[in-house]
């Protein structure tokens, strides 16, 4: 693997930050807090062009882990965690779509999760018209919940707007979803959209406590850069400290023009809140 150097740094506007930043800046209390991974799919464009040193990159900026997405660039599970361990970090999970989990795929993605080291499997995007639509999307979840369980793995959720804004006799389809599922699947909130749709992603951590397992760190406004926008991180943090049992704060970063900076400057900014 051809190390990183001066040029690559400067060339992903991290530069002497980055380094200051490095795995080796830990708060006295580090320890009690939730470890920090990327969402590659924030830097999906650079992975694809070079993967192992993109890997690198993330650990020099001073993640722990990364969140898979699906595909994963076409490395295969062992070539994966070969990658993951030369550079010190853990697979934290991964997004990967319905049809994955499905019968005939889940034992395969079940496999490579077991390979890589992740063991949560979260659903990205899921849409319904009707109150019965997300109904059934959450009988699925459930069953779906099961079945991973006997295979070693976890199910999970992640929102985007819409779950927040769309409605049915009050309740929205957020709510509709984790009120009908088990503790088991993974309340995996994403921070930012939230905000963006005008919800509070407090209460929705209390009402599910415990299940917000692995949480979509990512701010509303402020050019996406965590500390800059709308979320209240200290309400946020707080409550997930206390309520959410939170195993893993996941960044996802949005700017398609500065995602390997952007990234870098997420880090800093929630290790600041930390």
């Amino acid at each position: 693997m051809k190390n990183l150097n001066r040029r690559d740094l400067l060339k992903w506007g991290l530069g002497a930050s980055a380094i200051a930043f490095a795995p080796k800046h830990l708060f006295a209390d580090a320890a009690k807090k939730p470890p920090i991974a990327l969402q590659l799919y924030s830097i999906r464009e650079e992975c694809k062009k070079d993967l192992p040193k993109m890997l690198q990159a993330v650990k020099t900026m001073g993640y722990d882990g990364v969140e898979l997405m699906a595909g994963n660039f076409g490395a295969d599970a062992k070539e994966f965690r070969k990658m993951l361990d030369d550079n010190g970090l853990v697979c934290c999970g991964t997004h990967t779509p319905s049809d994955s989990l499905q019968d005939d795929n889940l034992p395969k993605i079940a496999e490579y999760m077991g390979i890589t080291g992740g063991r949560n499997l979260i659903v990205p995007w899921l849409d319904g018209k009707t109150k019965a639509d997300w109904l059934k999307h959450a009988a699925w979840l459930s069953e779906r919940s099961e079945a991973a369980k006997k295979l070693g793995v976890a199910v999970g959720f992640h929102n985007h707007c819409h779950e927040m804004t769309k409605r049915f006799d009050g309740v929205c389809a957020w709510d509709l979803i984790f009120s009908n599922t088990p503790k088991e699947v993974i309340h995996q909130i994403d921070l930012g959209h939230c905000v963006t749709a005008g919800a509070d992603p407090v209460p929705f951590i209390q009402k599910y406590a415990g299940r917000s397992k692995t949480v979509h760190v990512a701010e509303a406004g402020g050019g996406g850069i965590i500390g800059k926008g709308d979320v209240k991180w200290g309400e946020v943090l707080s409550a997930l400290y206390q309520y959410g049992g939170t195993e893993w704060l996941v960044i996802e970063c949005e700017n398609k023009e500065t995602p390997v900076a952007d990234s870098a400057a997420c880090f800093k900014g929630l290790k600041a809140l930390m």
